[in-house]
């Protein structure tokens, strides 16, 4: 399937190679969804300008202000988050990190064979009050990468 990302960013970071993204694949032990890949080699990460998102059931609106980049000029990048989020089990074992949001949510995708690319909204409000991020505080966004990018939006 073929996807193309011709989104409008703010800013972007360096591009990556195909081999970059193999090497953090294979260091992790992972599979990202192609949608997601190309995205990757495409953009890189950063702040696009369209970037308002709901919840599919509608009870969150948010930003993503930040997608995270997989090289590593900032710390905030994918490989710094996934050790902190997901092999600390922050988040469920099965999700990356992609993005935050302004209070410092996650917007994750869901590596499961099940929910493979599925975008979830983790509120990290609720981390520091149970010390665990209980599924009540986990909501989905949308069903893959490209479809949650075609959704964002500005508010008005």
């Amino acid at each position: 399937m073929e996807y193309k990302f011709e989104y409008t960013f703010e800013y972007t970071f360096k591009n990556i190679t195909v081999s970059e993204l193999e090497n953090f694949e294979k260091k992790f032990h992972l599979v990202l969804p192609e949608d997601f890949s190309k995205f990757l080699l495409s953009n890189n990460g950063g702040k696009a300008v369209n970037r308002r998102f709901q919840t599919e059931d509608r009870t969150i609106t948010s930003s993503i202000i930040l997608f995270f980049p997989l090289s590593s000029e900032i710390e905030e990048n994918l490989e710094s988050n996934f050790i902190k989020y997901n092999e600390s089990r922050i988040v469920p074992k099965d999700f990356l990190p992609i993005g935050l949001d302004p209070a410092n949510s996650l917007i994750c995708l869901s590596l499961d064979r099940e929910q493979k690319g599925k975008v979830y909204f983790c509120d990290m409000d609720y981390f520091e009050e149970d010390n665990e991020l209980r599924k009540e505080f986990i909501k989905p966004i949308s069903g893959n990468f490209k479809e949650f990018m075609d959704n964002l939006f500005v508010a008005k």
